[in-house]
């Protein structure tokens, strides 16, 4: 089975993916890891097919705090978004069975897995919410709580139940 790992984001947002990506490919697949140009030596270098997505986070980073306002560090945003969409597109098109999507990725994964017919599947190697190990910094109110009644709201149901299909691995 051929799979594409997509992340994108710092080094230690990437380095984890290499790591699973070599024991899938021991267990006897084809792994590519879909990530910025920075990190292209690393994952070449742990004996992962890179492919190269679009951006610099840093730069990205740089751009956003230096954008003049609120809106032109929205619209900065917005453009390394729409590039990393194209990035996601060509990166499954040069050949994958499975797309393993980090959670930042994952929403342009999703859209890109449906698009192509194929099977989309998150790995989540950090909580994108807080748990009882990982609770959320001080002053900071995580976006689905509500602020009156201090309550959980869940989020709405998983639009690409697909994605949790068996894919195989095991």
């Amino acid at each position: 089975m051929r799979i594409l790992i997509l992340t994108t984001g710092s080094r230690g947002d990437v380095a984890p993916f290499t790591g699973l990506g070599q024991r899938i490919q021991r267990a006897g697949h084809e792994v590519a890891l879909a990530t910025h140009d920075r990190f292209g030596e690393l994952v070449r270098a742990c004996g992962l097919e890179h492919r190269t997505l679009p951006g610099d986070p840093v730069e990205l980073s740089r751009a956003r705090t230096a954008a003049p306002s609120p809106e032109a560090a929205a619209e900065v945003f917005a453009a390394f978004i729409d590039e990393l969409g194209d990035g996601v597109l060509a990166a499954a098109e040069d050949g994958a069975d499975l797309l393993l999507t980090a959670f930042g990725p994952a929403p342009l994964s999703r859209v890109v897995a449906r698009g192509l017919g194929l099977r989309c599947l998150g790995v989540y190697l950090a909580p994108g919410v807080p748990t009882r190990e990982f609770r959320r910094r001080a002053g900071r109110r995580p976006a689905t709580t509500s602020r009156r009644a201090g309550r959980h709201r869940p989020g709405p149901a998983s639009s690409t139940p697909a994605c949790c299909a068996g894919c195989g691995l095991t």
